[in-house]
């Protein structure tokens, strides 16, 4: 548990540096490079939701494939797509919910990852080399717009906060397990059922199930 707290608090320190860094070339003009650093920063972000997940999995005694955590926190969809459970659900997904079409929102979200991340990588390739685009060469000065480094600057920042909630879940679970246990407790059974449904999907199943669990928490804390 130590160890993914203490990872979870340079992922998220990281991810802080990024932003602020951003926030320097956005300043100096560098409006390309300044969208790179914040995509990288959301991707930092989603790793330590995933960390979180992973904790919160084994204080209730469930199984994590280490080696399958670890390799999706290189690559770039699964980190993309994880960042998409923050996302406010599309029109289709709350449509099929609404007439309890599970399978049909599930669907719908699955396309939401897929063009989230497609997005978010073609914006942050674009930030960085020049391509050829609809027949002629294009540099990332002439792709990136002020208006795309403002929508994710605002993300980043709204992604941060959600990153900060969990690093400091972490914190409760590690100072105290059992009473986070007991918190956590009815979430044992929908974590069961999730594994059943989802087997090889498990830790973006779990950090649904976080991300309501932190948003309980807000409310409470707001009530």
């Amino acid at each position: 548990m130590t160890v993914l707290v203490r990872g979870a608090e340079k992922t998220f320190d990281n991810a802080e540096r990024l932003f602020f860094e951003a926030e320097l070339l956005a300043r100096a003009g560098a409006v390309a490079r300044a969208l790179c650093l914040h995509q990288i920063s959301l991707e930092e972000c989603s790793k330590v939701n995933n960390l979180g997940a992973w904790a919160v999995s084994l204080v209730l005694g469930l199984e994590v494939n280490q080696k399958k955590v670890l390799a999706a926190f290189g690559r770039h969809a699964a980190k993309n797509k994880s960042n998409a459970y923050m996302l406010k659900g599309s029109e289709a997904e709350t449509d099929a919910k609404a007439r309890g079409d599970w399978e049909a929102a599930v669907e719908a979200f699955r396309q939401t990852q897929d063009e989230f991340h497609e997005t978010s990588n073609r914006a942050k390739n674009a930030s960085l080399y020049v391509d050829w685009v609809d027949g002629e060469f294009a540099a990332p000065s002439e792709r990136i717009t002020k208006q795309m480094l403002a929508e994710i600057t605002e993300r980043n920042a709204e992604f941060l906060g959600y990153a900060q909630n969990g690093l400091k879940m972490l914190r409760r679970l590690e100072a105290s397990p059992e009473e986070m246990k007991g918190l956590l407790s009815g979430f044992v059974e929908q974590a069961e059922k999730l594994r059943e449904e989802k087997p090889d999907d498990f830790m973006a199943a779990m950090e649904t199930l976080l991300s309501d669990f932190l948003e309980k928490g807000k409310r409470k804390l707001k009530g």
